[in-house]
């Protein structure tokens, strides 16, 4: 289908929200409900990933990254039209899920918040929150998927500007309990709307270089809103000192892990060093080194595929005092040399 046309079928409903549908009217009423039920193909139901409440089966309460990506490729974006009519239930995930209203409204229920949705707006929820999506109209959702492991080394530069957004994904990568969603509201902003919907299309379509059209495409959205609509964001308010403390501390790590210590955190901070290392383990769940390592790997991995820096380069500007010790750090961690996970592109 090309751009042009999928703007004129946007609303048309496909097979799975014309099954949701019916099942949803079905739902009403106990006999039509039971009726229903008893005409199942659950063999097709479980192989469409179709969700059925009353078959428990088909219903995961996580949904881990292998429910929507395919775990055998370096893919880590997914873009889908959200199904309408599709049963609300609570639920997380292990990815962090960004929901856009094209054109209409959607409730959420966020960490058992209710938040209504409407045209423009950019909800970003992030794993392990328990959250749920009501769609019951001719409302367009569309929704992206963005696996947690990767997200450091898709959106690299983005992650080192000074902005909330780039806080926002970099306390939920490293950081325990952070916060539980964050919201844009774009209203009529046609830049934004076409790029989701060139999102959507290139997913569907699938022609060559797809994916770093996506990917270059939810980079530059991510560099508009904050861009744009920074200033009436959306977020749960810190709720304590200690979540001031954990967003500060994670966002100085980040930027300073190349040299930093635990001295040198402690003096930041007013901590001594030990108590310094307590407060990383309680806000991370790592020890001091064990977070600087894994920044390390992601800083690492994203060098060599989206740089020509040699791999001397790339370990002085991680912070390694020879090529010779970074090669033994990141093959013991990925079991693969930095040349030939260069090479390989994974």
């Amino acid at each position: 289908m090309e751009f042009d046309a999928m703007k004129m079928h946007i609303y048309d409903m496909n097979e799975d929200e014309l099954f949701y549908k019916s099942y949803y009217y079905a739902r009403q009423q106990e006999y039509s409900l039971q009726k229903f039920l008893a005409n199942l193909d659950m063999k097709d139901v479980l192989a469409r990933k179709l969700l059925i409440l009353e078959k428990k089966e088909t219903v995961p309460l996580v949904f881990e990254d292998s429910f929507f990506f395919d775990l055998t490729d370096n893919n880590s974006i997914v873009v889908q039209r959200h199904n309408r009519y599709s049963p609300t239930f609570v639920h997380h995930h292990t990815f962090f899920e960004l929901v856009y209203v094209y054109d209409g409204k959607c409730s959420q229920i966020i960490s058992g918040q209710n938040i209504t949705m409407h045209t423009g707006d950019v909800c970003i929820v992030p794993p392990e929150i328990d959250h749920s999506l009501s769609v019951f109209d001719e409302s367009i959702i569309i929704n992206i998927m963005i696996r947690k492991d990767t997200l450091n080394t898709i959106f690299y530069n983005f992650l080192n500007t000074n902005s909330i957004l780039a806080s926002f994904f970099l306390n939920n990568i490293y950081a325990k309990n952070a916060n539980d969603y964050i919201l844009f509201h774009t209203g009529t902003d046609i830049t934004i709307k076409d790029a989701f919907l060139r999102m959507l299309w290139e997913n569907e379509n699938m022609e060559k270089y797809y994916y770093q059209c996506i990917s270059s495409t939810l980079t530059l959205c991510f560099h508009l809103l904050v861009r744009n609509y920074e200033d009436s964001v959306q977020m749960p308010a810190f709720g304590s000192k200690e979540d001031v403390r954990r967003y500060a501390l994670i966002r100085y790590i980040q930027e300073n892990y190349r040299d930093i210590s635990l001295t040198a955190i402690g003096n930041y901070f007013h901590y001594t060093p030990e108590y310094a290392s307590k407060i990383i383990k309680e806000t991370t769940g790592m020890t001091f080194s064990e977070i600087i390592l894994r920044i390390r790997m992601e800083k690492a991995k994203e060098m060599l595929l989206n740089t020509n820096l040699t791999v001397a380069a790339i370990a002085e500007e991680i912070g390694y005092d020879s090529p010779e010790h970074f090669i033994r750090v990141f093959k013991k961690n990925t079991q693969t040399t930095p040349t030939t996970y260069r090479r390989n592109g994974f």
